[in-house]
């Protein structure tokens, strides 16, 4: 595969916004430079790209980015916790957008804590441990799951560690091996992702509930979602527990494009 290793070529997706708009035209820039989308379970090879989701705090705008993706035959994986006090895994609404992504051919993952067990630095042993545990009740909710696993906000010591059982997002040969970009606190606007010579192999990490249809600041995007968490759950009470309808239906997600 040859890379388009050039800067000027072609006029890149700029400045950022963190619209679904510019993600389309970012994928389309990947795909035009020789980019080829690929997953955890393979060996990497020159113009590879492995497209990664943490799954943070809306499953909604995930499969919202999820079907752009399949639209442009891009199958990526999507990392979820077990843990989150904003979304359940188990709940149908969410359980039927993880089933949707994975018609698309997306696969599902474990966005795994460590800070839900430990308050600092944990023994192999013991990370491994519970990262089976987690995944086993995920794929008790979805079925079949990546064998990689994303390490949600991960401290130093879990950069380019090896675990056994799994596969981290983390290890050697996908973070420092290879080039690694992500849009973790929308740090894309102080640096294009695609600035400067194109590296062999990528990993890119973006997180879907920093996205929108219009752009917005980071702050901005998360109190517009806990504002609309809110008024979820304030109508899940209301209509499960005053007008006792309990067709959870109702509340199923819909993507915002």
């Amino acid at each position: 595969m040859t890379i388009d290793t050039s800067t000027s070529d072609q006029p890149l997706p700029a400045p950022v916004e963190f619209t679904y708009d510019w993600y389309e035209r970012f994928l389309r820039r990947l795909l035009d430079a020789g980019y080829t989308p690929t997953d955890y379970g393979e060996s990497l090879s020159a113009g590879d790209v492995i497209l990664r989701h943490d799954v943070d705090f809306s499953p909604r705008k995930a499969l919202t980015i999820g079907r752009i993706e399949a639209d442009l035959g891009i199958e990526s994986t999507y990392f979820v916790l077990m843990n989150s006090p904003l979304y359940n895994v188990f709940y149908k609404p969410v359980r039927s957008v993880l089933e949707e992504l994975q018609s698309l051919g997306h696969t599902i993952g474990l966005h795994f804590s460590t800070h839900q067990y430990w308050n600092g630095e944990a023994p192999n042993e013991a990370v491994s441990e519970r990262v089976g545990a987690e995944r086993d009740a995920l794929s008790a909710a979805v079925g079949e799951v990546s064998g990689a696993v994303s390490f949600h906000r991960p401290d130093e010591w879990l950069f380019r560690r090896s675990f056994d059982g799994f596969i981290s997002t983390y290890e050697e040969r996908f973070f420092t091996e290879i080039d690694y970009r992500g849009d973790s606190n929308q740090r894309w606007r102080e640096q294009h992702p695609l600035a400067g010579e194109r590296p062999e192999k990528l990993q890119i990490l973006t997180h879907p509930g920093l996205w929108g249809e219009d752009d917005a600041d980071f702050e901005t995007r998360l109190y517009e979602e806990t504002d609309n968490e809110l008024e979820r759950t304030r109508r899940f009470m209301h209509e499960q527990f005053i007008e006792k309808r309990y067709n959870v239906d109702e509340f199923r997600y819909q993507p915002e494009r």
